[in-house]
């Protein structure tokens, strides 16, 4: 397969799989909506009557979720009719991002659980099978950590007393830790892009898997496959 045409090749097969790839992450996150969102109904209504959870907290989180799943609608509708301009990975993203950031606010900062939620914006990058994509994405996940730090020291705590009160910090190597993690699984989904790539365009290495996979012995009689 001469170059330009391997190259068309991935171009076409870029084209249709992110944007099947594109529906089944829109999909997976209004499931991942419904379970996050009934897990906390469930803590809502076993929670006692004076419980932080059933304060303003749960309406927060009810109107926080309400939103994110009226854009994943919309997106949504988008898809099913071929609606996909370039940047419409970016903007969901960014959507996602934004609202993590928001959640893991109302849920203790960056001491929040909800902080591993970053790791997924990175992981749903290969279904775009855009290397551009998997490095914005990555991106998106470190400054979006990186603005619930400040949130948090900033403006819950203050700037005076959160470097004052070592209690109250997020220690560095915590810090360091997490970024350096969303780091590497940025690099893990450029891999599985560039892998992707290399496979739609059959690259030499793959070529030649092939034959050495028609030139290996059969197992039943000890003879080559290919004489």
């Amino acid at each position: 397969m001469d170059e330009d045409a391997s190259e068309q090749n991935w171009l076409d097969t870029q084209r249709l799989e992110a944007w099947a790839g594109e529906i089944r992450v829109n999909l997976i996150r209004i499931l991942a909506l419904v379970l996050f969102y009934g897990r906390h109904l469930v803590e809502y209504f076993i929670a006692p009557g004076d419980a932080a959870v059933r304060r303003a907290y749960h309406e927060r989180i009810t109107w926080l979720c309400l939103i994110w799943a009226g854009a994943a609608a919309a997106l949504h509708m988008r898809l099913i009719r071929r609606q996909v301009p370039r940047e419409l990975k970016y903007l969901s993203t960014l959507l996602d991002t934004g609202m993590i950031t928001l959640l893991c606010a109302l849920n203790g900062g960056p001491k929040s659980p909800l902080i591993l939620l970053y790791v997924l914006v990175i992981a749903a990058s290969p279904l775009r099978l855009s290397l551009r994509h998997a490095y914005v994405s990555t991106a998106c996940a470190i400054g979006g950590y990186l603005v619930l730090l400040a949130h948090y020291a900033w403006y819950v705590v203050g700037f005076q007393k959160y470097y004052a009160t070592p209690e109250l910090r997020i220690p560095r190597r915590d810090e360091a830790i997490i970024v350096l993690t969303l780091f590497v699984a940025g690099l893990f989904a450029a891999q599985a892009v560039r892998q992707a790539r290399r496979i739609a365009q059959r690259y030499p290495v793959t070529a030649s898997t092939d034959v050495a996979a028609q030139d290996a012995p059969n197992p039943a009689t000890g003879e080559g496959q290919t004489s």
